[in-house]
């Protein structure tokens, strides 16, 4: 059984991107326990509720700074803290580390959004989500959960894509999914994200992080393609199973190197 949770509730409920954006570039000058100090008894953002300090911190800190010595967590750091990238490409790297980290997360937007996506069904509003959840989660956790958690966590999920500039409020309740075409820094920020976990070339041309773009396969070729030819890395390809990647900066050179 997947380890379904219910982290999303909290993650929508963070106000601002920039909270998790200050949270990460603190710890990596400070440490963790110097900012969850200033985070919870300094009252940094201006939380109001100590409880709700707690959790925000909390959350924070599982999904985004836990195990940050391994190489594809450390990369996302240094990423968020570098001072090149635009805040609205930071917004879409912490939406792509949720996904890498959230299974309930990458399974709604792969199974629901994904599919909407590319049938060009653009509106979508917490009811719908809900009885996807609904439908979607038998057999899993979700069975497990009240109609009104359910509720919560399709409401915060549609808070956090506004957020991340992912979904726009439409008329009434609705919202619309506008995912920006990603273009050869983001294809690159990802390449290099996964080639520093231990997964082979072929995995990696494979992940569903570039679902998380919203990419058909075409797409997804096209743009690694450009990638390369930028000179970022070397991409080679005869087919799904014959993928290669080879990397022609470090992961401390390339954030720089795209953002020059």
């Amino acid at each position: 059984m997947k380890k379904y949770n219910t982290a999303i509730n909290i993650l929508g409920s963070i106000s601002d991107l920039n909270v998790i954006m200050e949270t990460i570039r603190s710890f990596k000058e400070n440490g963790l326990e110097d900012t969850k100090e200033e985070f919870i008894d300094g009252n940094a953002f201006g939380y109001n509720i100590t409880s709700s300090r707690k959790r925000f911190f909390t959350l924070i800190k599982k999904l985004f700074l836990k195990n940050s010595d391994l190489p594809a967590n450390q990369f996302f750091i240094n990423s968020i803290v570098n001072s090149a990238p635009s805040n609205s490409f930071k917004r879409q790297l912490i939406y792509l580390e949720t996904f890498r980290k959230n299974e309930l997360f990458a399974d709604i937007t792969s199974n629901l959004i994904f599919k909407k996506f590319h049938e060009n069904r653009r509106l979508i509003d917490t009811k719908e989500l809900f009885n996807f959840l609904l439908d979607f989660g038998e057999c899993t956790k979700i069975e497990g959960w009240s109609e009104s958690t359910i509720k919560t966590i399709s409401s915060k999920y549609i808070s956090f894509m506004k957020r991340a500039g992912l979904f726009e409020k439409d008329k009434g309740y609705k919202s619309m999914i506008s995912y920006p075409y990603p273009d050869e820094k983001m294809i690159t920020y990802l390449v290099y994200l996964l080639k520093a976990t231990d997964i082979s070339d072929n995995e990696v041309y494979n992940s569903d992080l570039f679902k998380a773009l919203m990419l058909t396969e075409d797409q997804k070729v096209d743009l690694l393609k450009k990638g390369s030819l930028k000179g970022y890395y070397d991409f080679n390809f005869t087919g799904a199973r014959n993928a290669t990647f080879e990397l022609n900066y470090s992961k401390e050179e390339i954030i720089d190197e795209l953002f020059e």
